[in-house]
């Protein structure tokens, strides 16, 4: 079960470009949508929607508390200065608790592999998988074991993974999670080799 992290938000009054008054005392213009996508203006305190929003990131539930009431929401998206980085606009997304929903989860790799150990390259070109579940039973990350990577040219397919309870995985079942490629020094004297033999000219019998 996901852990869920609480965040108090106040109704905002200031929409548009005059919310941006906002963020010089130190509050934060948001917005909370509904499951139809609907939105209502809300407003935070920066201080606290940072730490809430960096310790729950996008897979943990933020039980957002608005005039007295509690909705389990999930981050949806954050603006941020290009410059500075500060956040200037947060979306949350409220979520009905007995209907299942997607979203991305990241990947944990646990586990030594063999290949790697011998001098393999480990390559792992995603770093999310999409899921459908109920909202409470949202894994903070997917785990894949590097263990079962014994050789060079080994992989480990969304397939294969080992997926907690009523959680479904929706990327294509054959998409590569990670593989261990050979060593490159390796591979390229192999293929010099390759090509010395081949431009050598036959050798004389008689």
């Amino acid at each position: 079960m996901t852990k869920s992290f609480h965040l108090k938000a106040e109704p905002r009054t200031l929409l548009g470009k005059k919310a941006r008054r906002l963020l010089r005392n130190g509050i934060v213009p948001g917005a909370l949508y509904d499951s139809r996508g609907q939105s209502q203006p809300v407003q935070f305190h920066e201080r606290e929607l940072l730490r809430v929003l960096h310790e729950a990131g996008t897979t943990h539930l933020i039980e957002v508390e608005l005039d007295g009431q509690r909705v389990s929401t999930l981050l949806r998206e954050v603006d941020r200065e290009p410059i500075t980085a500060r956040i200037r606009h947060v979306s949350l997304w409220a979520l009905p608790m007995d209907e299942p929903i997607e979203t991305e989860v990241p990947i944990a790799f646990v586990g030594e592999s063999d290949a790697v150990r011998a001098g393999g390259i480990l390559v792992h070109p995603i770093e999310k998988l999409t899921v459908r579940c109920l909202p409470k039973d949202i894994p903070e990350a997917i785990v894949v074991d590097l263990s079962v990577l014994k050789e060079f040219g080994d992989s480990i397919h969304v397939r294969d993974l080992s997926l907690p309870p009523n959680v479904q995985v929706l990327d294509d079942p054959e998409e590569t999670i990670a593989t261990v490629a050979a060593p490159k020094v390796a591979v390229e004297e192999e293929a010099a080799a390759e090509e010395i033999t081949a431009e050598a000219p036959p050798s004389e019998t008689g």
